[in-house]
């Protein structure tokens, strides 16, 4: 049985070699791959940036 398609949105970036270097040793070591990672990685991030933003917007109300 096929499996269901994700929504999703191609993204194609160009990154430092270094990043670059950084996420595929971080993958190899997870057994993961770099879509999968990054997807983890940028929601974190975006979760944490949001909260802080939230905080931040209820200081001063």
């Amino acid at each position: 049985m096929p499996r269901q398609k994700k929504d999703a949105k191609i993204l194609n970036i160009k990154l430092a070699r270094e990043i670059s270097n950084q996420l595929e040793q971080f993958c190899e070591e997870l057994g993961i791959s770099k879509t999968v990672a990054t997807e983890k990685i940028l929601s974190k991030y975006f979760e944490e940036y949001f909260s802080r933003l939230e905080e931040e917007h209820t200081l001063f109300k």
